[in-house]
C-alpha cells in the first residue's frame, strides 16, 4: 500500500426480526451494528488489483475482466464487475487491503459488509458520485448475479443506510423506509455465535427462496402482502406441504415485524421478546433453516429469567443466536450459556454485546489494526 491509502467501513449488522422476508417483498427491522469490515485502499500495479484479507489471504485479478473463483474473492471481484457493467468504470491499478471484525458465518451479514466496504472505497477512491441507493443496489447484484447468492436487498441496504443508536423498519416491496430509535435503557443486544458456520452460496438458501417463490404461485398471488393467514388455511390443500410452511412462515412473520416496530417505538421490550420467540419457532418448524445447535442455545436462553426472547438470526444453517437480556445480568447468562454449549458440543460459543452502529463511511484512521500488508 502507498501512502496515499484512504480507509473506509462497512458494518455488519443483526437483524431484529424479519428473516427470509427481503427477497419475498416483506418487511424487516435490521440495525448495523459495531463489528466492521474496512477496506483500506490506494494505488497499484498497472491493469492489476491485488487484495489482502487479514482472515482469508492474498488474491490478485486483471482489471479488464473479472470471472468467478468460487472463493471468498468473488464477493471483491463482484464490486468490480457490476461497477464496469452498470456504470461503463475503467479501473487503474489497484491494492485493497481488508480488515474485519464481523465474524464470517454467523448470521452478521459478513459477505454484504465486505461487497459495501469494496463499493463506498472505489466510490470515494475513484470519484465515482454514487448516490446511496445506487451503492446497496449495486452491491446486491454483485452478489446475486456474480457470487450466485440469491439475497434480497435488506443485508447491503442496512450497510449503507445504517444510523447510530436506531433500527431501521424497511418495506422490501416499496423500499419505504424509517428510522426507529433503539433506546435500549436497562437491556442488552446478545449475540451467541453457535461456531456453526454456514454457506449461503451452498445452495439451501436458493431452494428456500425458490420454495417461497412456489408457495406464492400455488396460492394465484403475486406478492405475499396480497393474502392473510386466514386465506392460506383456506387454501392449505392445494399447496405442497412444505410450501405451505414456508408461505405461513412469511405472512406471519410480516405480522411479528410490525408488532415488534410498535413495541419498539414504546419500548416494551418483554413484548419485543416474545415476538422473537415467536420468529425462531417459526424459523425453525415452517422455514426449516435452524439447526439442532440453535434451537439449542434459543433453549438455554429463554430458560433465563433475564432473557425476554431469542431467535436464530441471519440465513439460517448454522450462525448466531440474538438475545434481549437485562444489562445487568449479561454477565452470568454468557456464562452459563457458554458453559452448558460446551458441554453439550464441545465446541466453544462466542458470546458479545452488540451495540447498535452506523453505515458505511471513510475513516481518517482505520478502526481496525492492519497487522500486515500486501506481499
Amino acid at each position: 500500500m502507498t501512502d496515499e491509502q484512504m480507509h473506509f467501513v462497512a458494518p455488519g449488522r443483526v437483524n431484529i426480526i424479519g428473516e427470509h422476508t427481503d427477497y419475498n417483498g416483506g418487511y424487516v427491522l435490521p440495525a448495523t451494528i459495531d463489528k466492521y469490515t474496512q477496506v483500506s485502499i490506494g494505488h497499484g500495479q498497472k491493469n492489476s488489483v491485488r487484495v489482502h484479507s487479514e482472515e482469508e489471504g492474498f488474491c490478485e485479478f486483471n482489471t479488464a475482466s473479472f470471472a468467478r473463483s468460487g472463493d471468498w474473492c468473488d464477493y471483491v471481484r463482484g464490486i468490480f464487475w457490476v461497477l464496469k457493467e452498470q456504470k461503463g468504470v475503467s479501473f487503474p491499478g489497484l491494492d485493497l487491503t481488508v480488515v474485519s471484525s464481523v465474524p464470517q458465518g454467523s448470521g452478521l451479514s459478513s459477505s454484504a459488509a465486505l461487497e459495501v466496504a469494496v463499493l463506498v472505497a472505489l466510490d470515494e477512491f475513484l470519484q465515482l458520485g454514487l448516490k446511496k441507493e445506487e451503492k446497496y443496489l449495486l452491491a446486491r447484484k454483485a452478489e446475486n448475479e456474480f457470487v450466485g447468492v440469491m439475497c434480497g436487498i435488506m443485508d447491503q441496504f442496512a450497510a449503507v443506510m445504517g444510523k447510530e443508536k436506531c433500527a431501521v423498519f424497511l418495506d422490501t416491496q416499496t423500499m419505504d423506509y424509517e428510522y426507529v430509535p433503539l433506546d435500549l435503557g436497562n437491556y442488552v443486544f446478545m449475540v451467541v455465535d453457535s461456531k456453526v458456520h454456514h454457506s449461503l452460496s451452498s445452495g439451501m438458501y436458493n431452494k428456500r427462496r425458490e420454495e417461497a417463490a412456489a408457495a406464492l404461485k400455488e396460492l394465484g398471488k403475486s406478492s405475499y402482502r396480497e393474502t392473510t393467514i386466514t386465506q392460506l388455511l383456506m387454501s392449505r390443500k392445494s399447496l405442497r406441504p412444505e410450501n405451505y410452511r414456508r408461505a405461513m412462515h412469511i405472512i406471519s412473520e410480516n405480522e411479528r415485524v410490525l408488532d415488534a416496530v410498535r413495541s419498539l417505538r414504546s419500548s416494551n421490550y418483554e413484548n419485543l421478546g416474545r415476538f422473537l420467540l415467536q420468529s425462531h419457532e417459526s424459523l425453525a418448524y415452517d422455514y426449516e433453516v435452524s439447526c439442532e445447535e440453535l434451537d439449542y442455545i434459543v433453549d438455554l436462553l429463554k430458560g433465563q429469567p433475564s432473557v425476554t426472547g431469542c431467535r436464530m438470526i441471519g440465513g439460517g444453517f448454522g450462525g448466531s443466536v440474538l438475545a434481549i437480556c437485562e444489562k445487568d445480568e449479561a454477565k452470568p447468562v454468557t456464562e452459563y450459556v457458554k458453559t452448558r454449549y460446551f458441554e453439550k458440543y464441545e465446541m466453544s460459543a462466542e458470546v458479545f454485546l452488540a451495540k447498535p452502529g452506523g453505515g458505511a463511511r471513510r475513516v481518517e484512521k482505520p478502526l481496525l489494526k492492519i497487522r500486515r500488508g500486501l506481499p
